[in-house]
């Protein structure tokens, strides 16, 4: 399994991953936020985090495809 990330080890992840779709969880996510994700979804890990990061970016790029 893997190690379940604390909110600080977020926000460190989100902010060295910013441009590539962390900014969002390091612009948005407080502590509140992260401990609402774990109980609904279980431990946050890396890979999670890196997925979700990778999801938003896609999400931010089809966005700006479509609008501008």
């Amino acid at each position: 399994m893997n190690k379940p990330l604390t909110y600080d080890e977020l926000m460190a992840l989100a902010l060295k991953h910013y441009s590539k779709g962390g900014d969002n969880f390091y612009e948005c996510w407080n502590e509140k936020t992260f401990d609402e994700y774990t109980r609904e979804f279980g431990p946050m890990t890396k890979e999670k985090a890196l997925e979700m990061f990778r999801l938003n970016l896609a999400i931010w790029n089809e966005y700006q495809a479509t609008v501008w």
